[in-house]
């Protein structure tokens, strides 16, 4: 029944127009008083630390503009050779049994589909996983949390579900039926796979590796999956930008069973805060 009743709301809802939608207007720039003054309402309605941004309110001529800032240098600061990739809440972690994460009680999801793509044949082993959700509030750029080769970036379309608890507790395959941009990040000791997930107001994703594009782009129907293989390989260090996102959502890291055998990932807990650049395991 409840499978059911939500498959039949994102068939009737207009998910991905919606969060379009909302992409252009938080992309409209208002005379510098006027933009001003709702940039400090909107971080003053959403709690954001405004005195850890790269430049002064005052300086960003949008709504995407200001939730998409930098941060000052040294704001950051990159703790061991596995760290979180983003601000936000570690809700979900551990060892992942037949490639299956947890997504709340009584959901669970494949982290093969979620990474590779529904009917994938790819046959890495995923080990282990976390989860971290990111609220309104928090930086939206998201980091390596590991030091290693970047060789090729997934996109997969789809629908864009709210990521927030209760929906995450409510909708079925909740991450692997949502947009996602999926980097794959080789290391000497495996791979670690890292998975930007879109959601409803969040639609637009992009990278610095990806020149001229962004998810969710247009409210029309979309494409099938992109591979994008890097003209170059990048070698990328820990804590290096990956990717942005427009207001808040959901990063998923993944294992293969190579590294997972030298890290473990840090217990995580429905309220445990973390900032990009902790700490998130060690080695075993």
């Amino acid at each position: 029944m409840r499978i059911t009743l939500v498959n039949g709301l994102g068939r009737i809802l207009p998910l991905n127009a919606i969060s379009w939608l909302t992409g252009k207007i938080s992309e409209v720039k208002l005379p510098k008083s006027l933009q001003t003054s709702l940039n400090s309402g909107f971080a003053k309605v959403f709690g954001i630390d405004v005195a850890e941004a790269e430049k002064p309110i005052s300086e960003y001529a949008s709504i995407e503009d200001f939730f998409t800032r930098k941060l000052k240098i040294g704001a950051r600061p990159i703790a061991g050779e596995l760290c979180s990739p983003a601000d936000g809440i570690l809700s979900v972690s551990g060892p992942a049994e037949n490639a299956t994460a947890i997504q709340a009680k009584g959901l669970t999801y494949s982290l093969k589909e979620l990474m590779f793509g529904e009917n994938s044949t790819e046959t890495v082993s995923l080990r282990a996983w976390a989860t971290i959700y990111l609220a309104p509030h928090n930086y939206h750029r998201v980091h390596s949390p590991i030091t290693a080769t970047l060789k090729m970036i997934r996109y997969f379309p789809g629908e864009l579900w709210p990521v927030n608890s209760p929906s995450v507790g409510f909708t079925p395959r909740l991450f692997t039926r949502n947009e996602r941009l999926v980097f794959e990040l080789e290391t000497s000791e495996g791979t670690l796979y890292l998975a930007m997930v879109g959601a409803l107001n969040v639609g637009k994703m992009t990278s610095p590796f990806l020149h001229n594009f962004a998810t969710n782009s247009s409210p029309l129907k979309k494409e099938g999956p992109q591979i994008f293989c890097l003209d170059k390989p990048a070698a990328i260090k820990a804590g290096q930008e990956l990717g942005t996102f427009l207001l808040g959502s959901t990063v998923i890291i993944a294992f293969d069973e190579s590294l997972a055998k030298g890290y473990r990932i840090s217990k995580a807990w429905p309220s445990r805060s973390i900032r990009m650049g902790e700490a998130l395991g060690q080695q075993s």
